[in-house]
């Protein structure tokens, strides 16, 4: 909504005093002005690449949080509990990272036959967010639950929805520009992709919900009762931790040698 938006009241206000100086040429004068609006997605994609992927980088509001606590307590009174929720690992929010990319990818779709010259920057952009999101999933971000996968499917839907938008789009600007036969032969695009929305969803999303009929039958051939745990079988991360023991006031520095070694030891025996 936010990119139609964008581009229609560009395109209109640029081209508002011609359209009241010569209203029968209002489709033709739309087209030529719609392609000017695309210097503010570019603007829009930079400032993306030069200011929102270092800030992810540089975390700045988990580092304002921690600054605030800790002159705002003093970490000499502080519980263990408090401790570790001043220094907890943060989390990736998927509801918030996840729009952000999909509106970009958006914009190059829409964008990218109108005005080709869009593409660099998309490709750009994308280019720095698995640089960066890869280290920080890597070595900053602690998952706290296990979802199985299950946002990619909805992830994409979504982008297909906006491949569909892209195509609504073109087929509209062919319109605006006079023509006839284009439009005609890119009507079919967008039930295309979505017949494909419903044929991942029928082939992939669906069966990947529930068990595979070879594995259930190799299931059912092997015996039910095992001496032994197999090594290979994924285990919840809450259901291979140790038992939990009251927290001490304060660790001090041996408290916290003795439990980096017992979790060294456990992951030794998870892995």
């Amino acid at each position: 909504a936010n990119i139609y938006v964008t581009v229609t009241a560009g395109s209109a206000m640029d081209a508002l005093a011609d359209i009241l100086d010569h209203p029968s040429n209002a489709f033709a004068i739309l087209g030529k002005s719609l392609p000017r609006v695309v210097g503010y997605f570019i603007i829009f994609l930079v400032t993306k690449i030069l200011v929102g992927l270092p800030t992810v980088l540089l975390r700045i509001v988990p580092l304002a949080r921690m600054l605030f606590l800790k002159c705002m307590c003093r970490e000499k009174i502080l519980t263990q509990q408090e401790l570790d929720e001043v220094y907890k690992d943060n989390t990736l929010i998927y509801g918030w990272e996840y729009p952000n990319l999909l509106l970009v990818i958006t914009i190059c779709f829409t964008y990218s036959t109108i005005s080709p010259i869009i593409l660099p920057f998309g490709a750009l952009f994308f280019l720095g967010a698995f640089i960066v999101y890869k280290k920080q999933a890597l070595f900053v971000y602690a998952p706290n639950y296990e979802s199985g996968g299950l946002n990619f499917p909805s992830a994409c839907h979504r982008t297909l929805i906006g491949l569909i938008c892209g195509q609504i789009t073109l087929i509209g600007y062919s319109i605006l520009r006079v023509g006839f036969y284009q439009p005609a032969a890119m009507l079919p695009l967008p039930f295309y992709t979505l017949g494909m929305i419903n044929f991942f969803k029928v082939m992939y999303e669906e069966p990947s919900s529930y068990l595979s009929l070879e594995r259930a039958i190799d299931l059912d051939g092997q015996p039910t009762s095992r001496e032994t745990p197999r090594q290979d079988v994924y285990r919840q991360p809450v259901l291979t931790e140790a038992a939990t023991r009251p927290y001490k006031y304060r660790r001090s520095g041996d408290d916290e040698s003795v439990m980096s070694e017992g979790m060294s030891v456990l992951n030794e025996k998870v892995v």
